[in-house]
């Protein structure tokens, strides 16, 4: 099973531009959603209508989590956020069938918002972040606040796991640590551990690092160490991580982002000197280190004829080391949306192309689920309101899950 990717709140301040409402643009279906889909390749799962009335403050829905629960089912977390606060937050969970259940957590006070949620055994865990401190968190077990203490060095970078919480320190060039909260033993665990820049996960019940460390003078030559959690205390009762494999890769930059599919870790480079990204994969069983992608970049900032692509943080690998990247490209103070395949037989492709979805439509994150990769679209909807001197208009906000058919 994949190890749930790490929680980043994307708040999205800018106002969606739209266009209003028409008869050829409503879906039979449901005339209450439009269609944001322009090609048969792509299927949607799992769609939601939220009206929402704003003004002046401006605003929009912003997505904190696309990750699994448990085992077989995605969760899509979202909610609206303007200059005085967050409101309406939005839950859609798909199983591995494609059936999707939507809710509105009841609340809008602080605690209410919670960005993760597992389901571990027959206990739920959900954790709130706090919006102006992230190393603040209130956690609940069956909907029950409960005090979980926290890790040595207090809340740095937290991220799911499906048996708890991982929390990371990630100081650059010097000692770090990993701990991981146990939802069975509800207790922390703190490994430490020397690095630049590194990524962890769980898998088997036991805490896995993976470091990279850059030549520093060439910008070509890297080292990739991988950890594992031991069972030996130091000081402090902080546990030294065990090294099980060190190698040499001709891919120096930086790490991009990582997934864990059952015992392999996929971890992208940013290998910038050499213009490429690269996917290395860790087998956690064996500590083998192998090169699976290894791809030159597509966009060509220095020709000023090329469609320039920017990329967003939205990043997936899948099992078999493809990187999946999610690219936005700006015409006309317009959003245009698309992402980008890069593929360990050499070469890329659009995945989903720039008119396979509504202009305006919004990607706002990507998660390789149940053998496809699925999308997360947000779009704004204007309606009339025959009153244009008013300060205040009425959204239609269309959320939809798609994947690649």
């Amino acid at each position: 099973m994949k190890a749930l990717q790490i929680l980043t709140i994307t708040i999205l301040t800018t106002v969606f531009l739209s266009s209003c409402k028409k008869k050829d643009d409503v879906n039979p279906n449901n005339p209450n959603n439009i269609t944001l889909l322009n090609t048969n390749n792509w299927k949607v799962v799992a769609q939601h209508v939220q009206p929402k009335t704003q003004g002046n403050l401006g605003g929009s829905f912003g997505t904190s989590a696309f990750s699994l629960q448990k085992q077989g089912e995605l969760r899509w977390y979202l909610y609206f956020y303007d200059m005085i606060g967050y409101q309406d937050p939005i839950e859609i969970v798909l199983n591995q069938q494609n059936e999707a259940t939507v809710s509105k957590p009841t609340g809008n006070t602080g605690s209410d918002f919670r960005d993760i949620k597992t389901i571990y055994g027959a206990d739920t865990w959900e954790t709130h972040i706090s919006f102006n401190n992230a190393g603040n968190i209130n956690v609940f077990k069956n909907g029950q606040p409960i005090n979980i203490g926290y890790p040595y060095y207090g809340i740095k970078k937290l991220q799911a796991s499906e048996d708890g919480l991982l929390n990371n320190t990630e100081n650059y060039g010097t000692s770090n640590m990993v701990s991981h909260y146990h939802y069975s033993t509800e207790q922390w665990k703190d490994n430490s551990f020397w690095a630049t820049q590194y990524v962890s996960t769980r898998y088997n019940d036991k805490t896995f690092v993976a470091t990279l460390l850059n030549d520093g003078t060439a910008g070509v030559q890297g080292t990739i160490t991988v950890l594992e959690e031991s069972n030996t205390p130091g000081p402090y009762n902080i546990y030294a991580m065990t090294s099980r494999n060190e190698v040499i890769i001709p891919n120096a930059g930086y790490i991009m982002h990582s997934t864990r599919h059952n015992e392999n870790l996929f971890v992208a480079i940013n290998a910038q000197w050499q213009n490429k990204y690269v996917v290395y994969k860790i087998n956690l069983n064996s500590y083998s280190v192998e090169k699976v992608l290894d791809v030159t970049k597509v966009n060509d900032f220095s020709n000023p004829n090329y469609p320039v692509r920017y990329l967003t943080s939205y990043t997936e690998i899948d099992p078999e080391g493809n990187l999946y990247l999610v690219e936005d490209r700006i015409e006309n103070q317009t959003s245009h949306y698309s992402i980008r395949k890069y593929k360990t037989t050499g070469g890329s492709e659009l995945f989903l192309q720039e008119q396979d979805i509504r202009e305006h439509t919004r990607i706002h994150a990507i998660y390789f689920f149940n053998n496809k990769l699925y999308a997360a679209l947000v779009y704004r909807e204007e309606l009339e309101d025959n009153n244009p001197n008013d300060n205040s208009w009425t959204s239609n906000y269309h959320m939809q899950i798609i994947y690649k058919n």
